[in-house]
């Protein structure tokens, strides 16, 4: 029964390969005007298909759950000793395993566009689903002939090798399926776009029609870029939020077009215009989820969210990424958009202010996508090594975000497009200035010194107060969903800001019952147990955590190892008051009763998971129209108030001073974050845990108490590994376009800005 199970899921695979084709080329061949069932049979393709792959992707999770080890991707990801929800979950959390989410997921976007949910138009129907067969088809071929995840084994093994550990836990459970809905959901706005092109008026109905699949595939890349950051916060054992590997990379540029898709679909629904800049945005965003996979799955950046390291496999995408980039720009330049409506508008209107931004946020992406990719350029081509890292990000793309963040938040204040409008130049004065009174009042209770910091304070502040005001001065759903999208940055950005900036850490050694005082609590070292998990055995370090005049809570921080996988991992100790966090690893035992320990406190860290929810639940409501709220203004201004100073009552009760120690400490972490560490996958020596991080951690706090400079100390470094040890790329021939690059593609972006604004004057 098995056996007959798996041929067929196999065989479903090669037959929606079929299918898919089939789906294709049918409304290519035949006219809907000749043949009056070909929606039926377009659409019954389609549906067929979905199923298919359905069963197929049950079949492979009933194999996980039952420990089959006849299939090589079981045998490879799985062990009998296994909780069931990693089981399941394990079923993904492999490279062919996850390319058939892909396909499946890219089957059921296909498959609401068939049941027709949105009334659409046949002709308009089965274009769609013409261009979302031919992706199917190209990625089910790879899958097949590639990535098959149900090639079998003979003889069968009696045991499984396991998954990888750091995979084994509750948030990548669900953060590779959301992510891949948003990955995936651009494919159907490509359909979208390209079967538009063969509408007789491409106008502000394409726009309504496919502004929910933009922002429905914005709210899951927004759901799974949140629950990837939170996973690698709490598991990888580093303490960081972020960290611009090359695979957070891959997912946060599609977000940040998609983020410029929305906002201007936005306008050409509200306006008429911008056709030509959403289609070539749908392509850009699809093209780039799938210049991601090819990042994950190539081998040729390494990183520790990678899937495989197959270069055949990486070359099979990038020729279905060239074809498909290729192939959709002939159709753009074969199916060229008529003439549009030309609206002259103020520079100081809503839709110009969009324009701005949407040039901003496309100038982040490419900076993002130049950065990641530069390095093996380089490489390829000069065989010199560099690294690119958080240092080079925060120069060009943060002071980007930070105007982004000014420019969303005044276009709120802005009509549509009005020629003659007034500006409420009182209200926003008076905002501003409220913004730098709060700004004032973080900075003196955080003890914020970092500029860029205090830069990210003000500026969530602005955007914070600007979105409560425009919810309550039109109080509608509209209204609430924009507001709650911008809130919610405004929030995380707070969240940054000041986590970066103000956070305490300790590195040492700890025996039982010594006591660190760090931040506003005391973090007490009370015991060491050994545990004996379901599939895994676990040193448990014990820990009290007491708040000044507070309660004592205990909390675990575990070096865990897995026998089936021969890996250990870290679990870190976390609690949680309010917005902060006290963070604790535990290290190297060095005797019976002494271990080294790492300790962090992190004020207001949650903020930024807790914002990007917000935003996404603003996209949420964004998809639902015609509810309108009554609310109490004191009820409003008591809430704005609790927002803003509540997170002080968590801080020291005391204006903090910085003392002589405490700069030193802040000094050699920031050297620390610029150094690479050379044995692990894209992270810095104050991240990792590795031997040899803690060892050039030494040498780094050695030549700071011997008062050399941070220049010496980077020359030190750079002599002896290269500058591939710096995270900060160095200025000269051969990274003069990395470095100018974001003020290249801002130069041009203006350029067409004004040329197309002269074009509107004229006419």
């Amino acid at each position: 029964m098995v056996i007959i199970m798996i041929e067929f899921a196999s065989s479903s695979i090669l037959f929606v390969a079929f299918l898919s084709l089939l789906q294709f080329l049918f409304p290519l061949v035949f006219s809907i005007n000749k043949f009056k069932s070909l929606d039926f049979v377009v659409s019954s393709i389609s549906i067929l298909s979905f199923i298919l792959l359905s069963i197929a992707f049950c079949i492979l999770i009933f194999s996980y759950i039952n420990s089959d080890f006849s299939l090589l991707n079981v045998w490879s990801n799985s062990h009998t000793s296994k909780p069931l929800i990693y089981k399941i979950s394990g079923s993904w959390g492999n490279h062919e395993g996850s390319m058939l989410l892909w396909c499946w997921v890219m089957a059921l976007y296909g498959f609401f566009v068939a049941i027709n949910i949105q009334k659409l138009t046949s002709y308009f129907k089965l274009r769609i689903l013409m261009f979302q067969g031919i992706l199917c088809f190209g990625f089910v071929t790879f899958l097949k002939l590639k990535s098959d995840p149900f090639e079998t084994l003979s003889p069968v093994p009696s045991e499984g090798i396991g998954l990888n550990p750091l995979l084994q836990d509750p948030g990548l459970a669900f953060h590779p399926p959301f992510l891949y809905l948003g990955y995936v959901g651009l494919s159907i706005v490509w359909s979208f776009a390209l079967a538009g092109l063969y509408n007789k008026n491409f106008d502000k109905s394409w726009a309504t029609q496919t502004k929910p699949w933009v922002i429905l595939s914005w709210i899951f890349l927004s759901i799974g870029i949140t629950l990837g950051s939170y996973w690698a916060y709490y598991e990888l054992g580093w303490g960081g939020f972020w960290f611009w590997d090359p695979v957070e990379n891959a997912s946060l540029i599609p977000w940040i077009v998609a983020t410029a898709l929305m906002h201007s679909i936005l306008v050409m629904e509200k306006r008429g215009t911008l056709a030509n800049w959403c289609i070539l945005l749908s392509i850009l965003g699809f093209a780039l989820s799938m210049v991601g996979t090819f990042i994950v799955r190539s081998g040729l950046l390494t990183s520790v969210h990678a899937f495989a390291n197959d270069p055949d496999r990486g070359l099979f995408i990038l020729s279905l990424i060239t074809i498909y980039i290729i192939g959709s720009l002939i159709v753009f330049s074969m199916k060229p958009i008529g003439p549009q409506i030309n609206s002259k508008n103020n520079i100081l209107s809503k839709d110009f202010f969009l324009i701005i931004n949407n040039l901003l946020l496309i100038v982040s992406a490419l900076t993002i996508f130049i950065g990641t990719i530069y390095p093996m350029i380089l490489e390829i081509f000069s065989g010199e090594r560099i690294s690119v890292g958080t240092p080079f990000y925060t120069i060009t793309v943060i002071p980007i975000i930070f105007l982004i963040s000014i420019i969303a938040a005044m276009a709120m204040f802005l009509p549509w497009g009005k020629l003659n409008f007034r500006i409420p130049s009182v209200k926003i004065i008076t905002l501003i200035i409220l913004s730098f009174s709060i700004t004032y009042i973080f900075y003196l209770y955080f003890s914020i010194e970092k500029i860029f910091s205090i830069i990210g304070v003000f500026v969530s502040i602005w955007i914070v107060l600007a979105s409560v005001y425009g919810f309550f001065k039109k109080r509608n759903i509209i209204t609430l969903s924009s507001s709650l999208g911008h809130l919610g940055l405004g929030i995380l950005i707070l969240g940054c800001s000041v986590s970066i900036s103000s956070q305490k850490q300790y590195e040492g050694t700890l025996t039982f019952g010594e006591n660190i005082d760090i931040g506003n609590y005391q973090v007490k070292f009370l015991n060491v147990e050994d545990i004996k998990g379901q599939n895994y055995i676990s040193s448990s370090g014990i820990f009290s955590v007491k708040k000044i005049l507070g309660e004592k809570i205990i909390i675990n921080a575990e070096k865990r190892f897995y026998p089936v996988e021969k890996s250990m991992t870290t679990e870190a100790g976390i609690y949680s008051e309010y917005f902060s966090h006290v963070y604790i690893i535990l290290g190297e035992k060095i005797d019976t009763e002494e271990w080294i320990v790492r300790i962090w406190f992190k004020p207001l860290i949650s903020l930024i998971w807790i914002g990007a929810l917000i935003a996404a639940l603003g996209g949420v409501l964004s998809l639902f129209k015609n509810i309108k709220f009554k609310l109490n203004p004191r009820y409003n201004i008591f809430l704005l108030i609790f927002f803003f100073f509540y997170p002080l009552s968590i801080y020291p009760y005391e204006i903090i001073d910085f003392n002589e120690n405490e700069v030193v400490e802040n000094r050699i972490s920031k050297i620390n974050q610029n150094i690479r560490c050379l044995v692990c996958d894209s992270q810095t020596i104050d991240e990792s845990n590795s031997p040899l991080a803690k060892d050039l951690r030494f040498i780094v706090r050695k030549k700071v108490l011997n008062n050399e400079t941070d220049e010496e100390i980077y020359s030190y470094f750079r002599e002896r590994y290269g500058d591939y040890i710096i995270m900060k790329p160095p200025f000269k021939f051969n990274t003069i376009f990395l470095w100018l690059a974001p003020i290249l593609f801002l130069i041009f972006g203006i350029k067409l800005i004004y040329n197309y604004q002269k074009k509107l004057n004229d006419n």
